[in-house]
């Protein structure tokens, strides 16, 4: 029973012991890390450093305030276009998709290869072509070509703007909540307005 004790005493005394290097090495560790006095040379770098970020802030400024227009690297026109446009076509090809016999498998797709058109605030879909289809129903198909050609809107505060770009279209997947019976669909929950008294 002592050399039990005589052993976990040297094994506490060991721990002790390296607590206390451990508690003592970050302490010199962030005396030794203090920062010297800058030298003149690092703060003249330092206020050229400032003033080549206040040339590009005012580079970045005026490129968002051309002619009223936002511009196409900032978030607005994320919102506004990036962000806008796959539902809107999503939207407009749903009304080719009545399930029904003409139900497809909740995989099936149409991926769709076009060009965006930005001019003068009218935005519009060009050159629209299949590039991938597991749907099997071509008059479906023709009818998606044929409504995301169609789409178009107009944003006076858009630029001008043209880039390539695809659209993955899934009936039965993200299309569902734009078609028409899904859009009518009013619900039958329970009525919360009878309540009881006290309730």
């Amino acid at each position: 029973m002592g050399k039990w004790l005589a052993a976990a005493a040297v094994v506490v005394v060991g721990l002790l012991v390296v607590l206390w290097l451990q508690l003592k090495q970050p302490a010199e560790a962030a005396v030794a890390a203090q920062p010297a006095t800058p030298s003149p040379i690092a703060i003249a770098t330092g206020v050229a450093k400032q003033t080549e970020l206040a040339e590009i802030g005012k580079k970045v400024a005026a490129a968002t305030t051309t002619d009223g227009k936002i511009s196409k690297a900032s978030d607005e026109f994320f919102y506004r276009f990036d962000d806008l446009q796959p539902s809107m076509l999503t939207r407009n090809a749903a009304k080719c998709y009545t399930g029904g016999l003409h139900r497809v498998h909740r995989n099936q797709k149409v991926k769709l290869a076009f060009d965006n058109r930005i001019k003068d605030g009218e935005v519009t879909v060009e050159n629209v072509r299949v590039v991938e289809a597991t749907i099997d129903d071509q008059p479906m198909i023709d009818c998606f070509v044929k409504e995301v050609q169609n789409t178009h809107w107009h944003d006076d505060q858009l630029p001008d703007y043209s880039a390539p770009d695809e659209l993955v279209i899934r009936p039965e997947r993200g299309m569902k909540k734009y078609t028409e019976d899904n859009l009518k669909y009013e619900g039958s929950g329970p009525d919360f307005t009878h309540r009881a008294p006290g309730t």
